[in-house]
C-alpha cells in the first residue's frame, strides 16, 4: 500500500524489517518463446505511454502469458529483477493458502481455569488469540468481510493524506467480544474471582518500524479510529472516536475554521491519552485519523472484561492495566471440556481477499507470521522461508527474487514479471488458487481499482494486484516513483484467460495527480492487451 501525508509532495515512510535473501538457483523450466510480436494495437499503446516525458529514464518490465497454452504472448524485460512494491503480497498470501488451505478459519477459544461453583468461576478466564486480525470487525451478515473501495480508503490508511479515509460499512470492533462475553454468560458462569487474561503466544509478537505491531491477537485491527466532524467557524470540532474502552481516552483541541485549515495532528498526551490538534474546515467532510495500540493483549483485555461486564458477569479483576501473561497455565489445560466460547472467522479467503484488495500491509505480514507457527515456529521471519519454498516448487528463479517481508514493503525487494506470471499462471492449478484469483480488485468495479479504467470496454474484466513505492529527495524533495506495477489476470474480448504483470521503476512526479497518471497508464496497457486477444 502506498503511504502518504498531508505534505506538498507526496512522500513514503519506508518499511525497514528484518530480510531474506533468496539464494542463488536457477528457474526450474524454461519459458517457452516469445509467441511473434503483439498486435499492432497493443503495440501502439506501449509505445504511447513509453515515450512520455515522465517516463524518459524508467525501466520497464513486462510478461503476459496464455493460461492455457503457456505461451508468453508480450514480453519487454520480462526476467528483469526490479522493485515490486505491493504486488509481493501476492507470494504472501499464497504461502499462506498452500500451508492452510482457501477454507481455513480461525478459531478464538474462550477456557476456564478452576470449577465454576453456583455461576462463581474460581480461576481465571482466558482468552487464546488465534492471529484473526478481523475478529468480528469486517465480518458482514452473508459470512464475508467487508472492505473499502476506492476512493474511500481503508480506515489503517486514513492518515496517508489521501481524501475519503472511511471506516469499513456496518463494521463493529467490539463485534466479537461482544458475542464471545455472552456465551460465557450463557455458559452459566455469572461472576469471575480470578483473572481475566489474553493468551497471545501463538508467535513472538512482531514490531515493525513503519507498519506498526503484527500481534496474534487483534481489536479494531489494533488501532484507535478518531472521526473529527466541523462545527460553526470558531467552534470546536466535534470528535468521535471507537472502539470506546477505559484504557483510552481523547482530548480535542481542533477548531472549525472558514478555510485554509492546519493540519490534524494527534500525540500521546499521557498513558492512555491521545491528544487531537488542528483545524479543520467548515462543510468539510469528516476527516478520519488513526492511532497505533502499542499493547493489543492489555488493549484486548480492557475491551474483554468490559464486554463481560455487559452481558452480566460480575468480574472482579481490574480492567486497566498490563494483561498479566505471567499467570497464563500450559497450554495443555486448553481442553473440550473446559472451553466455555469460541469465536470462529469467516475462511481464510475472505481474509486474502482484504489483503489483496485494499493492499493491507500489516495483514500480508500476518500472513507469514501464520505460516511460521504452521511450520511450529513463533519467529515470523521462519514464514519468509516458507514463502521460498513455495516459490522454489512453483519454479521462480532465486536469482531474480529477493523477499524481504509479507507486504513488499522493503525497497531492497526484488521479483521479475515471469516470476510473477509464473506463479500466477501455476497457482490456478492448485486448489486454493481460485482464491487469489477472486481476492484482487476488479479494474473499474473495487478495492484499489474501483476508479482506474471506468468506461474502458475492460473494465471488469482484468483482475489487478497494484504495488506502489514512492519517496522524495531529500534535497530538492523531488518526488520519485521507485515502483508502480500491475499483476494479475485478464479475461480477454475473445475469451482467452491470461496472467500478466507490468512494471515501471523509477519515475519522477510532482502531485498526487502524477503518481495516479501512471497507474491509470498501466492499467491502459492492460486494458489494451485485454481488447486485443
Amino acid at each position: 500500500m502506498l503511504v502518504i501525508h498531508s505534505t506538498p509532495l507526496t512522500t513514503l515512510v519506508a518499511l525497514v524489517t528484518l530480510g531474506f535473501f533468496c539464494g542463488a538457483g536457477a528457474r526450474a523450466d524454461t519459458l517457452p518463446p516469445v509467441a511473434g510480436d503483439p498486435p499492432e494495437s497493443v503495440s501502439a499503446v506501449i509505445g504511447e505511454i513509453q515515450s512520455k516525458a515522465a517516463y524518459a529514464h524508467t525501466s520497464w518490465g513486462m510478461r503476459v502469458v496464455d493460461l492455457d497454452t503457456g505461451a508468453v504472448l508480450v514480453d519487454q524485460a520480462g526476467d528483469r529483477a526490479l522493485t515490486p512494491g505491493s504486488i509481493m503480497k501476492v507470494y504472501s498470501t499464497a504461502t499462506v493458502l498452500d500451508m492452510y488451505g482457501a477454507e481455513y478459519r480461525f478459531h478464538t477459544p474462550v477456557h476456564r481455569t478452576g470449577s465454576v461453583s453456583d455461576g462463581v468461576l474460581g480461576g481465571d478466564l482466558i482468552l487464546v488469540a488465534s492471529g484473526d486480525f478481523s475478529f468480528g470487525l469486517r465480518e458482514q451478515p452473508d459470512g464475508t468481510l467487508g472492505y473499502n473501495n476506492m476512493p474511500e480508503i481503508d480506515h489503517n490508511y486514513a492518515d496517508t493524506g489521501f481524501a475519503g479515509g472511511a471506516l469499513v460499512k456496518g463494521s463493529d470492533p467490539l463485534a466479537a467480544l461482544n458475542g464471545l462475553a455472552k456465551d460465557v454468560r450463557g455458559s452459566g458462569i455469572t461472576e469471575i474471582k480470578g483473572d481475566v487474561i489474553i493468551d497471545a503466544r501463538l508467535f513472538e509478537t512482531y514490531r515493525d518500524p513503519t507498519d506498526g505491531i503484527i500481534s496474534p491477537v487483534w481489536l479494531n485491527e489494533n488501532v484507535i479510529d478518531i472521526m473529527t466532524a466541523a462545527a460553526s467557524v470558531g467552534q470546536p470540532a466535534r470528535i468521535d472516536w471507537r472502539p470506546k474502552i477505559a484504557s483510552v481516552k481523547i482530548a480535542s483541541d481542533v477548531m472549525t475554521v472558514a478555510e485554509n485549515p492546519k493540519p490534524i495532528t494527534i500525540e500521546l498526551a499521557g498513558p492512555g491519552e491521545i491528544r487531537v490538534t488542528g483545524e479543520i474546515a467548515v462543510g468539510a467532510p469528516p476527516a478520519l485519523n488513526i492511532w497505533p495500540v502499542t499493547d493489543p493483549a492489555s488493549f484486548a483485555r480492557t475491551a474483554f472484561i468490559e464486554a463481560l461486564q455487559r452481558a452480566g458477569v460480575t468480574v472482579g479483576a481490574n480492567a486497566l492495566g498490563p494483561n498479566p501473561a505471567d499467570k497464563l497455565p500450559d497450554t495443555a489445560v486448553y481442553s473440550a471440556e473446559n472451553k466455555v466460547a469460541e469465536h470462529v472467522s469467516p475462511p481464510l479467503s475472505e481474509f486474502v481477499k482484504v489483503v489483496l484488495k485494499v493492499s493491507y500491509n500489516r495483514g500480508a505480514h500476518l500472513m507469514l507470521c501464520l505460516a511460521a507457527v504452521k511450520a511450529e515456529s513463533r519467529d515470523c521471519v521462519v514464514g519468509i522461508s516458507k514463502a521460498l519454498d513455495l516459490l522454489d516448487k512453483l519454479g521462480v528463479s532465486r536469482q531474480s527474487t529477493y523477499v524481504f517481508d509479507g507486504a513488499g514493503s522493503d525497497d531492497h525487494a526484488k521479483t521479475a514479471p515471469a516470476d510473477q506470471t509464473t506463479v500466477l499462471a501455476r497457482v490456478v492449478k492448485t486448489p486454493w488458487g481460485q482464491a487469489i484469483r477472486d481476492g484482487m480488485a476488479v479494474l473499474g468495479v473495487d478495492g484499489t481499482q474501483a476508479q482506474n479504467g471506468l468506461g474502458s470496454p475492460a473494465a471488469g474484466h482484468i483482475q489487478i494486484k497494484d504495488g506502489t513505492r514512492v519517496t522524495i529527495t531529500p534535497g530538492d524533495h523531488q518526488g520519485i516513483i521507485i515502483a508502480k506495477t500491475q499483476v494479475g489476470y485478464i479475461d480477454t474480448k475473445s475469451g482467452r484467460e491470461l496472467a500478466f504483470a507490468i512494471f515501471l521503476n523509477t519515475a519522477p512526479f510532482g502531485s498526487i495527480d502524477d503518481f495516479i497518471a501512471a497507474d491509470h497508464d498501466i492499467a491502459a496497457i492492460a486494458a489494451a492487451i485485454q481488447q486485443a486477444y
